[in-house]
Formats: structure tokens, sequence, C-alpha cells
């Protein structure tokens, strides 16, 4: 039996070992304009969170073209949980974590 720390599920990729030094430094930018972007929000700096999430997105979209990653399907897939939130709310359906209606397509 290979122990848990050696195997990863195919929904997250490769086990850690398998990443190469250009993936952790990709990963290290991405983390740091995120942060960037958590930081603007605590200190309610809506000019400085707007451009830092354009750098993010930045960084993130050359993450999805190296690996093969279809923007528009990532565009798809959130307009889908919004939609469906707000279908929900429509309805009178709040959906929460242990509610009685429980989706993964929720933002």
């Amino acid at each position: 039996m290979i122990g848990a720390s050696m195997t990863r599920s195919a929904r997250y990729g490769p086990a850690a070992g398998d990443f190469r030094a250009k993936d952790g430094q990709e990963c290290k930018v991405l983390a740091e304009q995120a942060t960037d972007c958590l930081l603007d929000y605590l200190y309610d700096e809506p000019k400085a969170l707007a451009e830092d999430s354009a750098v993010f997105l930045l960084e993130i979209r050359k993450i999805w073209q190296q690996h093969g990653v279809d923007e528009g399907a990532v565009w798809r897939e959130l307009s889908e949980r919004i939609d469906l939130s707000a279908d929900l709310l429509k309805r009178g359906i709040r959906a929460r974590k242990g509610g009685r209606y429980r989706s993964t397509k929720l933002p």
C-alpha cells in the first residue's frame, strides 16, 4: 500500500515531489498577488484592490495557459455559479454549508 503522502487524487494533480521549480515560482507569485489583494481588502483600499486584482488575474491566466486550461470554461463556470446562486435566492433558498440546499456550483 502506498502512503498518503505519496499519492494525490486526480483532481489535484501529481504528488508534491513531482512539481518543477518553475511551478513553485508560479505558485509563489500567485500567492503574493492574492496576499496583496487580501491586504488591500482588509485595509479598505478599493483602488489598490482593483489594481492588485488585475495583476492577480493576469498571473492566473498565465498559469491557465501553461496548463492548457480553457479560460472561457473558467468564466462560464463562474457565471453558472453566480446564476445558480441568484436563482436560489429568488426562490428563497439560502445556500449555506450544512443547509438544506448544497451544490458545488455556489460561489
